[in-house]
């Protein structure tokens, strides 16, 4: 198990999900938020500490905005990253295969000589092994998807792996 820790192959970032912008813009969008709320966060403190009557509500206001530009920095260094392990992503090498669903979910590896087919729907990928048949559901582009499963594809194939797409029954 120590040895699929470091896992060679094709990455393949899912990003944050979001169709509306680009990944790019979405991280960016998170740096700069991130960045006026701990700005907020330091123009706030001084200014309570001045003030010798005030209110809970205000004493709790800077440890608001710390925490939500905690959120949005921490978002885009770490779930949007294109080389943070904690990253959604997909890594498909010729005996491996890395899955990341979500930030907060274990990876788990998955080797290709154990899968006997491969099954591709909407934004999921079914593996059957001797298990049985496990499907991995994920948040990514269009564009993404697509790059993900012809990746699995092109390895399956290579390893004579049923492949089948769910969609087109």
């Amino acid at each position: 198990m120590e040895a699929q820790l470091e896992v060679e192959g094709k990455r393949i970032n899912l990003g944050a999900g979001r169709t509306d912008i680009s990944e790019k813009n979405g991280r960016i969008f998170n740096f700069i938020a991130g960045f006026l709320f701990l700005a907020m966060t330091i123009i706030i403190i001084p200014k309570l500490l001045n003030e010798s009557e005030s209110n809970f509500a205000d004493k709790l206001l800077p440890l608001l905005y710390l925490a939500i530009a905690i959120f949005y920095l921490g978002k885009a260094s770490i779930a949007q990253s294109k080389t943070s392990k904690y990253a959604p992503h997909f890594i498909v090498s010729e005996n491996v295969m890395k899955i990341k669903t979500s930030v907060f979910k274990k990876s788990e590896f998955i080797n290709w000589d154990d899968v006997k087919k491969v099954e591709f729907g909407k934004y999921k990928i079914g593996i059957k092994d001797k298990a049985g048949l496990q499907y991995y559901p994920y948040k990514t582009r269009k564009e993404t998807s697509i790059e993900l499963k012809n990746s699995i594809k092109a390895i399956a194939q290579q390893k004579g792996i049923e492949v089948e797409n769910s969609l087109k029954r």
